[in-house]
């Protein structure tokens, strides 16, 4: 036991505090996020800018360096942890788009053209993108909770499209057929459920005559067939933005009344606008992210006569709220976020307690945020392994070897008390106060 509380010393002098509820993201090198040297922005017009894991625990983002107009020169790619550093995960990329996948545990990120893990660390995938004359006519969209498939089209842009899946293990590509009343295919702003087995997206419309987009609508391939969750427009554009995980619940944009209207979708219920309950002087709407089980969605929305947009949060049998309002009338962080302005909520951990979006800082940058609304649920049970034999020398083994660092995908993280304060001194406190039979605290 000794060597134990020797180890326990070593590792607790390096402790970090993750800071809860409202956590701003900092930048490469300085505070704050958004510094002389660097930004963490999110991508194009929203898309896929900065994503979460479906556990909580890491966050990806597009950086860049300040002083430029943004998509002028090459950026990068960070992956964080709140209550540790950002750390860059890519070399400078010439793509117009951030991680377009991470898997649920954080350990695999999808970059359109490329896969950074942690066990191989950054790779080059156009090699995978070719196709059987050796051009590289496909970019990635979309990667499953386990890393096993990813979401693709075939067809640069401004070509037609058609959508597929590929598996990294067997290099297999699948191919899936368009539309029949869009047969110019996909555009690319797709998704993919976390079971990999449902895609999304919009079916785009090409006028014969000019060749650009006069038409979209919002789809779904699920077995290989897709369906058009509502019909072509004229020229607004529709589409799903998000899948809860076996791919049920779809969410993303329609166009209504000369407006964007974020909708929830179900078989059951077709497609339901969600903001009807919005607050006054309400404008367009965008979904952008929903829960594992589809009864939290969040995105942003304009209101008239106020610039810029704004986050929101809808919850089933709650209704569409003000994120910011939420966040400071609800969970009393009214502090915390003072001078700061939500401007959007860009994806959503898959239990619903972790948002992650971009705002506006106190010194009127943009910056990315981190909001945990998880209330602490005690301590786990004292078989850290999880092989049923407790207690044992191994549980006590293996818990310092995760709190080194170590991997064990059997083993609970190292999060004991479940507080959302890892690694910290009080995890070793409870974990060896309910190994002799004490309670957690």
């Amino acid at each position: 036991m000794q060597q134990f509380l020797a180890l326990a010393s070593i590792v607790m002098t390096s402790t970090t505090v993750l800071a809860q509820m409202f956590v701003p993201m900092p930048g490469i090198g300085e505070e704050p996020g958004c510094n002389q040297n660097v930004c963490i922005v999110s991508g194009s017009g929203g898309y896929s800018g900065v994503r979460i894991s479906d556990d909580g625990r890491f966050v990806v983002s597009l950086g860049y360096q300040s002083g430029f107009i943004d998509g002028a020169i090459p950026r990068f790619v960070v992956r964080w942890s709140p209550g540790t550093a950002p750390v860059v995960i890519t070399p400078e990329l010439q793509s117009l788009y951030p991680a377009v996948g991470i898997s649920a545990d954080g350990s695999v990120v999808l970059g359109d053209t490329w896969r950074w893990s942690a066990a191989n660390g950054y790779e080059d995938l156009i090699p995978q993108l070719r196709d059987e004359q050796g051009i590289w006519n496909s970019l990635f969209f979309g990667l499953s909770d386990d890393a096993q498939v990813y979401g693709g089209i075939r067809g640069i842009y401004p070509d037609q499209g058609d959508m597929f899946t590929f598996r990294p293990q067997t290099g297999q590509r699948t191919i899936f057929a368009r539309p029949a009343q869009v047969p110019t295919g996909y555009y690319y702003f797709n998704t993919m459920s976390g079971d990999g087995q449902v895609l999304a997206g919009s079916a785009r419309q090409i006028a014969t005559m000019s060749g650009q987009y006069d038409g979209y609508a919002p789809v779904i391939i699920r077995n290989g067939v897709p369906t058009l969750l509502l019909p072509v427009t004229d020229s607004n554009f529709q589409g799903v933005n998000d899948l809860n995980f076996d791919g049920s619940v779809a969410v993303g944009v329609f166009a209504q009344s000369f407006q964007m209207k974020a909708f929830r979708w179900t078989a059951a219920e077709g497609v339901q606008a969600l903001d009807e309950d919005a607050p006054g002087n309400f404008g367009s709407s965008f979904a952008r992210a929903v829960s594992r089980d589809g009864s939290v969605v969040v995105g942003e929305y304009l209101q008239f006569g106020t610039p810029g947009t704004r986050a929101w949060i809808w919850k089933a049998g709650v209704g569409f709220r003000d994120l910011q309002n939420e966040l400071e009338w609800t969970y009393g962080l009214s502090e915390a976020l003072s001078g700061w302005k939500l401007l959007v909520a860009t994806d959503i951990s898959g239990d619903g307690k972790s948002i992650v979006g971009q705002g506006r800082n106190p010194q009127g940058r943009e910056q990315a945020f981190f909001v945990d609304l998880t209330v602490p649920t005690g301590c786990d049970d004292i078989d850290f392994n999880n092989n049923d034999v407790f207690p044992e020398d191994q549980d006590v083994i293996a818990f310092f070897n995760v709190l080194a660092g170590d991997d064990c995908p059997s083993c609970n993280d190292i999060d004991f008390n479940n507080n959302r304060v890892f690694p910290e001194d009080q995890d070793v406190i409870d974990f060896f106060n309910v190994l002799a039979g004490g309670e957690c605290p």
